[in-house]
This record gives structure tokens, sequence and C-alpha cells, in this order.
């Protein structure tokens, strides 16, 4: 099911929640709210599982579990972010919507089950700390939240992980699937060769801004060299929250920790 919103015309990003037997995977943005309990109200739905804290896919947690009376689970990591999760920025509240605190998720780990479904749960942080995969080796299935997107990546949050976003795109891409249920971008045909192209990109902007960082470059000249350019409406409105510059010191602050580390 997929559920998008924007104050003004036709939606430009889109959340997808997905439906197994009776389980629901996410509970998409609560700017979508009516749409989601609209197109579930009928679901048989007894268990609803949450990939991670970010607000397009936790906006609409409680009132789907009322909505069900249903349990909700979600890595232990997400369960106690969620008791007071980070503040938004007015880009992500008029992109997503709103997301309040959670105290009633029960954390998972390992496995997940319905009567016809039996999916391994596997840490994917980088994008958010607390994010879970679902795999259905079975069946060759990969729900990948967030770890995909899109093979070119255009800003990060100041939270995100390069290194460790890379490590887990490697830890995925050695399982076997066919399909990859991304949360915005379902890769249907070809999964495995399009996260590849992620990790590919990943791979060589982490190096392009390792070697300048040698160098003795700061940020800002490195941002010049790469010519990377922020979409300034998203910088704004995200209150910096949003940026390329996020993504430049992200690979400066694992290079760090990697030196520390050896030192």
């Amino acid at each position: 099911m997929r559920f998008g919103y924007h104050p003004i015309g036709r939606p430009g990003l889109y959340t997808h929640i997905y439906h197994l037997g009776d389980l629901l995977i996410d509970t998409g943005q609560s700017a979508a709210r009516q749409q989601v309990l609209a197109a579930t109200k009928d679901l048989n739905v007894q268990q609803i599982f949450i990939t991670h804290h970010h607000e397009d896919h936790t906006g609409n947690l409680a009132a789907l579990r009322r909505q069900h009376a249903c349990p909700t689970y979600a890595s232990e990591a997400c369960c106690h972010m969620m008791h007071a999760p980070p503040s938004l920025s007015v880009a992500q509240v008029l992109t997503w919507g709103r997301r309040p605190p959670d105290h009633a998720l029960l954390p998972i780990a390992d496995q997940l089950s319905t009567l016809d479904y039996h999916f391994q749960l596997i840490p994917i942080p980088g994008h958010a700390p607390d994010m879970l995969a679902l795999y259905e080796p079975e069946r060759e299935w990969l729900f990948s939240a967030d770890l995909y997107i899109n093979s070119y990546i255009g800003y990060f949050l100041p939270s995100e992980r390069m290194a460790t976003q890379i490590q887990s795109i490697k830890r995925i891409l050695e399982l076997n699937f066919k399909v990859m249920f991304c949360s915005h971008n379902p890769q249907l045909e070809h999964p495995k060769e399009k996260l590849a192209d992620k990790l590919a990109f990943l791979e060589s902007f982490f190096e392009q801004v390792a070697n300048l960082h040698a160098k003795g470059y700061p940020v800002r000249q490195i941002m010049r060299r790469l010519k990377l350019r922020e979409n300034w409406l998203v910088y704004l409105l995200s209150q910096a929250k949003l940026s390329k510059r996020n993504m430049v010191k992200s690979v400066i602050r694992d290079l760090t920790v990697t030196t520390s580390l050896d030192t």
C-alpha cells in the first residue's frame, strides 16, 4: 500500500506499508493518517512491526494499534528511542507530519512469524541506529526499510553513519533475495544489482571525502572540490538537518572514530 501527502498539489514522496497474513509492516506518516486508516480498516491485522523510529514509519503507530487492538513490535533500540523521539524540523513535519512518543512498543529480536511467513530480523543500522530488515528466506523476500531508497543519496540526517550503512548493505547482499520491498522505492526486479549500485555510490563518496580529508581540507573545501551543492530549500526548512554537508561530516566522523580506535 502506497501513501503520499502534500499540503498543495500532488505528493512528491511516498511511503509503503506492507501487509502479509496478519502482519502489518510499518504505519506510514501521520500526514496521511486518514488514508492509512481507511486502507487498513478491513484488513486482518494481529500484529504490527516497526522497522525504525523515523516519522514516516511510526506516524500512525498509536492509531493503528487502537484500530486493530493488536500488539506492536520493534527492536529494543527503537522501543527506547520512541519514549522520547528526536525533534523534527519544519521540512519533516511538512512532508510527513508529527511523531508523538510511544510507550507501548514491545521489543523483539531475531525472528518474527505469522501463520504463513517466517522472518529473520536483521540489524541494518546506518540510516537509523535502530533499523531492522525482515528477511523471508523461503520466498527470497527482503523488507529493507530505508536501507535502499535509491542508488543515489542527496542528503543525510546528522545521525546517519555512512560507514555503518556500507557495512549493513554488504551484510544484506550476502543474502539470497529476489524482491526488495523498500519502504519508499520497491524493487521487484534485480534488487541486488540496485542495492549494489547504492553500495558503489557510498563507497566512492566515502573514498573521495577521505582522500581530501587526509590532505587537510576542511568540510567547506571538500564540498567545493566535489561540487556538492545543497538543495537550499530543503536545507533551510530542515534547519540544516537534511544536507550534503552531513554526508561529508559523517565520513569525517567515521574516520575520526577509526583513527582513535587504532591509537
